[in-house]
């Protein structure tokens, strides 16, 4: 004879199935059919639809920031600046680091063109004569830095985690609207019923 908890472990399936709605239940409706084959349908999809997606989607913004940044790369350079002015402490801090930054009167020398004097931002309280490595365009002027790989492991693991959520919000969303349709014919299907039966347990007529 089994003990309890032998007979615990064979009918907690049988208590998911009921749960889930597809035991072979009579009383089911077709639309309780419906919704049992759409409950487990989602559940199926937000446990392997939603992940694959946001792990595809993950790569594809990886992949994209990856060739953006070496297309930079590939149009920009580096040279270095030479300051010919101190620089003051007047700018703010920088995104990713608490030191503070500026702008400074510089001299660089692109390549294959003639030296070009403006604005670069460097460390604050910096001297005269320093070298700041600025990044410049092709034709010249102050650029941008490519984004830091962390910068684009952070744009990664944005788009991964928006990527679930709205996948999985969609997935509530269709399916609160298929439930109500389905309660809206379960109602009709009720109250036909219940005006061609109600009669006869009552004992009134129509």
């Amino acid at each position: 004879m089994l003990s309890q908890q032998a007979a615990g472990k064979l009918t907690w399936p049988r208590r998911w199935v009921r749960r889930l709605g597809l035991e072979r239940n009579p009383l089911r409706r077709r639309t309780d059919r419906i919704e049992a084959a759409l409950r487990l349908t989602m559940i199926m999809l937000a446990l392997i639809a939603v992940p694959v997606t946001a792990i595809a989607v993950g790569r594809w913004a990886d992949h994209l920031a990856l060739h953006r940044a070496h297309a930079q790369q590939a149009t920009e350079h580096l040279v270095n600046a030479v300051l010919l002015a101190p620089a003051r402490p007047a700018g703010g801090t920088g995104p990713y680091t608490s030191i503070q930054m500026t702008w400074a009167l510089a001299r660089w020398t692109p390549p294959g063109r003639p030296a070009r004097t403006g604005e670069i931002l460097t460390v604050a309280g910096a001297r005269r004569g320093t070298l700041v490595p600025t990044w410049i365009s092709a034709s010249g002027a102050v650029a941008a830095a490519p984004p830091p790989y962390r910068e684009i492991v952070g744009d990664v693991c944005i788009a991964f985690i928006t990527t679930c959520l709205v996948s999985l919000l969609v997935l509530v969303e269709v399916q609160a609207l298929v439930r109500r349709v389905l309660d809206r014919r379960r109602l009709t299907a009720w109250e036909t019923e219940w005006r061609a039966n109600g009669p006869l347990w009552t004992g009134h007529p129509r």
